[in-house]
C-alpha cells in the first residue's frame, strides 16, 4: 500500500464546496476574501483530512443540480431528506438553526396561523428561497396549488429581507441564525416581524456528492468535524458569525439566547 506525504495527499484529495453570499453561512471578507461559517468550517475540516478546497459561487438551485450531477463535490449547510438521499451523503450535523416562518406584526394578528398548511386560507404572501427544503410538511405541501399560491420564490435570502423591509410581502421563511444576522428580532416588540411557527428543528449537514465519495469518506470528515468541537474550534467558528451563544452539544444557540415560537401539535 502506497502511503502520500502530505503534500502527494492533499493534491490527491482536492474539493470544489458550494460557496454563496448568505450570511451569515457566506460573507465576503473586507479584503474581498470568501468566507462564512458554512466555509469556514468545510475548508478547516478538509484541511485537517490532508485535502485542499476550492471554493465555487452557485445559487443554491444550481448547486443542488450540480451536486446530483457530481460536478460539485461538497455543498454545506444542507437538510438530510429522502429525495436528496438518492445523489447525496450527509455529514454529522454542523448547526442547529430551526427553519422559521416570520411574518410582520399586522399579519401575525389578522392569521393566527396554527400550522404551515393554514397559509392557504390567507392572501399572505411568503418570499422562499428558489430550490430550498424547510421541512417535511413544506415539501408535501409544494403539490398544493392554493398553498404555492402563497409563495413567492427569490434567489436569496437577501432579497427577501428587502422585501420585507419594503412591505412587498408579508413575511419570510429563514433559518433562525440568517433571520439574526438580517437583525430580525427572534424577541420581538412593538411591530417588529416575528417567528410564528418552527417549520423544522433538523441539523444542518455538509452534502457530498454520491459521484465522487463514499461513507469512508464521509466518516473521516466527521471525525475532523469531532476533532474541531473537541479543541473549541468549530463553537469559535460560529461565533464568528452567529450573533448568540453557541451550544456545545447542539451546535446551535444557546435555549436562553432566544425565544423560537413554540413548534405546532
Amino acid at each position: 500500500m502506497v502511503v502520500l506525504a502530505a503534500p502527494a495527499l492533499a493534491a490527491a484529495c482536492t474539493k470544489t464546496v458550494r460557496w454563496e453570499l448568505q450570511p451569515p453561512y457566506g460573507v465576503v471578507r473586507p479584503d474581498g476574501e470568501r468566507a462564512g461559517y458554512y466555509t469556514d468550517v468545510a475548508q478547516e475540516a478538509l484541511a485537517r483530512m490532508g485535502c485542499t478546497s476550492t471554493l465555487v459561487a452557485r445559487p443554491w438551485a444550481r448547486g443542488l443540480k450540480e451536486l446530483e450531477d457530481g460536478r460539485l463535490d461538497l455543498m454545506p449547510g444542507m437538510l438530510l431528506s429522502r429525495e436528496r438521499s438518492r445523489y447525496a451523503l450527509f455529514s454529522r450535523g454542523i448547526n442547529l438553526s430551526p427553519n422559521l416562518l416570520l411574518l410582520t406584526a399586522e399579519a401575525s394578528r389578522r392569521f393566527p396561523l396554527q400550522r404551515l398548511a393554514d397559509l392557504r386560507d390567507t392572501d399572505l404572501k411568503i418570499a422562499i428561497e428558489t430550490g430550498a427544503y424547510y421541512s417535511s410538511e413544506y415539501a408535501a405541501l409544494l403539490t398544493d396549488p392554493a398553498f404555492v399560491a402563497r409563495l413567492h420564490p427569490v434567489p436569496d435570502r437577501q432579497r427577501a429581507w428587502r422585501m420585507l423591509e419594503s412591505g412587498r410581502v408579508d413575511g419570510v421563511i429563514s433559518d433562525q441564525a440568517s433571520a439574526l444576522v438580517a437583525g430580525m428580532p427572534l424577541r420581538p416588540v412593538g411591530e417588529a416581524p416575528r417567528p410564528v411557527l418552527v417549520l423544522s428543528s433538523a441539523p444542518a449537514r455538509v452534502a457530498f456528492s454520491r459521484r465522487h465519495h463514499d461513507d469512508a469518506f464521509v466518516a473521516r470528515f466527521d471525525a475532523a468535524i469531532e476533532s474541531m468541537i473537541a479543541d473549541g474550534s468549530l463553537l469559535r467558528l460560529r461565533e464568528r458569525y452567529v450573533p448568540c451563544p453557541t451550544d456545545p452539544v447542539t451546535l446551535g444557540c444557546q435555549a436562553d439566547a432566544v425565544d423560537p415560537p413554540t413548534s405546532p401539535p
